[in-house]
């Protein structure tokens, strides 16, 4: 029963740390965005996210690729520590490629605007 609740215990405190991370980031970013809309125009903001568009899908996919990249390490590192037994490793490792498909799809779905585009181009003018 003390393992049970040692491993509660761990989940509750990883979660609130990553929740506290969240809420902290997003803070900061609001921060930053309200400052930038109040020192600049709108228009300039909007023309400074375009400039940052490009450099900001670059980093998005490195990052995805270092997801596939690291999957096995990290998966090997929980099971070390006693976080995941071998079942659920085995698991874990299986479902690399469909959590990396799943991250390229909102990539292209969200960050590239693939559904304004397909709209832009099969919504033309009504003759």
């Amino acid at each position: 029963m003390a393992v049970s609740s040692k491993a509660a215990a761990m989940r509750r405190r990883g979660f609130l740390g990553l929740s506290l991370l969240a809420v902290t980031l997003t803070i900061i970013v609001g921060v930053l965005l309200w400052q930038a809309v109040e020192l600049s125009t709108v228009a300039q903001v909007s023309a400074q996210i375009d400039k940052i568009r490009p450099v900001a899908s670059g980093v998005r996919l490195v990052l995805i690729s270092l997801v596939a990249a690291l999957w096995p390490r990290l998966v090997q590192i929980t099971h070390r520590y006693g976080r995941v037994d071998e079942a659920r490793r085995d698991d874990i490792l299986a479902q690399r490629w469909r959590v990396v498909g799943w991250l390229l799809v909102i990539e292209l779905v969200l960050g590239q605007d693939l559904f304004g585009r397909f709209f832009a181009v099969t919504t033309g003018p009504v003759v």
